[in-house]
Protein backbone atom coordinates (compact mmCIF):
# COMPACT_ATOMS: atom_id res chain seq x y z
CA UNK A 1 0.00 0.00 0.00
CA UNK A 2 1.38 3.16 -0.82
CA UNK A 3 1.04 6.32 1.53
CA UNK A 4 -1.42 7.92 -0.94
CA UNK A 5 -3.78 5.21 -0.07
CA UNK A 6 -5.87 6.43 3.08
CA UNK A 7 -6.27 9.64 1.02
CA UNK A 8 -8.06 8.06 -1.40
CA UNK A 9 -10.18 6.25 0.96
CA UNK A 10 -11.23 9.28 2.55
CA UNK A 11 -12.38 10.62 -0.46
CA UNK A 12 -14.22 8.02 -1.23
CA UNK A 13 -16.48 8.52 1.80
CA UNK A 14 -18.60 11.26 1.25
CA UNK A 15 -20.20 12.69 4.73
CA UNK A 16 -15.92 12.46 6.23
CA UNK A 17 -14.71 14.31 2.95
CA UNK A 18 -18.02 16.84 2.90
CA UNK A 19 -17.71 17.18 6.70
CA UNK A 20 -13.80 18.35 6.45
CA UNK A 21 -14.35 20.19 3.61
CA UNK A 22 -16.90 22.41 5.29
CA UNK A 23 -15.13 22.37 8.54
CA UNK A 24 -11.76 23.75 6.89
CA UNK A 25 -13.93 26.71 5.14
CA UNK A 26 -15.65 27.64 8.10
CA UNK A 27 -12.38 27.87 10.09
CA UNK A 28 -11.05 29.48 7.04
CA UNK A 29 -13.39 32.58 7.30
CA UNK A 30 -13.41 32.80 10.73
CA UNK A 31 -9.86 33.35 11.12
CA UNK A 32 -9.95 35.61 7.53
CA UNK A 33 -12.83 37.98 9.92
CA UNK A 34 -10.39 38.06 12.74
CA UNK A 35 -7.81 39.57 10.54
CA UNK A 36 -10.40 41.71 8.57
CA UNK A 37 -11.15 42.76 12.36
CA UNK A 38 -7.72 43.11 13.37
CA UNK A 39 -6.48 45.25 10.48
CA UNK A 40 -4.65 42.71 8.70
CA UNK A 41 -6.84 42.20 5.87
CA UNK A 42 -4.23 42.86 2.85
CA UNK A 43 -1.90 39.53 3.44
CA UNK A 44 0.57 37.63 0.78
CA UNK A 45 0.17 34.52 -1.08
CA UNK A 46 2.45 32.66 1.17
CA UNK A 47 0.71 34.12 3.91
CA UNK A 48 -2.42 32.13 2.60
CA UNK A 49 -0.73 28.50 2.46
CA UNK A 50 0.49 29.26 5.92
CA UNK A 51 -3.09 30.08 6.64
CA UNK A 52 -4.38 27.25 5.12
CA UNK A 53 -2.05 24.56 6.77
CA UNK A 54 -3.39 26.65 10.28
CA UNK A 55 -6.90 25.46 9.03
CA UNK A 56 -5.99 22.11 8.40
CA UNK A 57 -4.50 21.37 11.81
CA UNK A 58 -7.42 23.16 13.39
CA UNK A 59 -9.91 20.75 11.42
CA UNK A 60 -7.73 17.70 12.51
CA UNK A 61 -7.30 18.75 16.09
CA UNK A 62 -11.29 19.10 15.91
CA UNK A 63 -11.92 15.38 14.59
CA UNK A 64 -8.90 14.10 17.29
CA UNK A 65 -12.02 15.67 20.01
CA UNK A 66 -14.64 13.99 18.48
CA UNK A 67 -12.57 10.68 18.21
CA UNK A 68 -13.32 10.62 14.68
CA UNK A 69 -9.43 9.97 13.92
CA UNK A 70 -9.74 7.13 16.02
CA UNK A 71 -12.62 5.41 13.70
CA UNK A 72 -11.43 6.45 10.55
CA UNK A 73 -7.62 5.20 11.98
CA UNK A 74 -9.99 1.37 12.65
CA UNK A 75 -10.40 1.56 8.98
CA UNK A 76 -7.14 1.76 8.07
CA UNK A 77 -6.83 5.91 7.22
CA UNK A 78 -4.31 7.99 8.87
CA UNK A 79 -4.96 10.86 10.90
CA UNK A 80 -2.73 13.33 8.63
CA UNK A 81 -5.35 12.90 5.81
CA UNK A 82 -7.76 14.80 7.93
CA UNK A 83 -5.73 17.78 7.88
CA UNK A 84 -5.26 16.98 4.12
CA UNK A 85 -8.39 16.53 3.53
CA UNK A 86 -9.70 19.92 4.99
CA UNK A 87 -7.62 22.01 2.58
CA UNK A 88 -8.38 21.96 -0.70
CA UNK A 89 -11.52 24.07 -0.65
CA UNK A 90 -9.31 26.89 1.26
CA UNK A 91 -6.67 26.91 -1.14
CA UNK A 92 -9.18 27.62 -3.94
CA UNK A 93 -10.81 29.85 -1.94
CA UNK A 94 -7.70 31.50 -0.49
CA UNK A 95 -6.38 31.90 -4.56
CA UNK A 96 -9.95 33.55 -5.61
CA UNK A 97 -10.60 36.06 -3.30
CA UNK A 98 -9.02 39.12 -2.96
Amino acid sequence: MTKLHGLLLLGTLAPFRNAYLLRGLVVWMAVRLALAFGGAAETASPVGVVLAGVVGVAVWLDARRRAEDLFLGNLGIPGWTIAVMATPLVLIVEMVVP
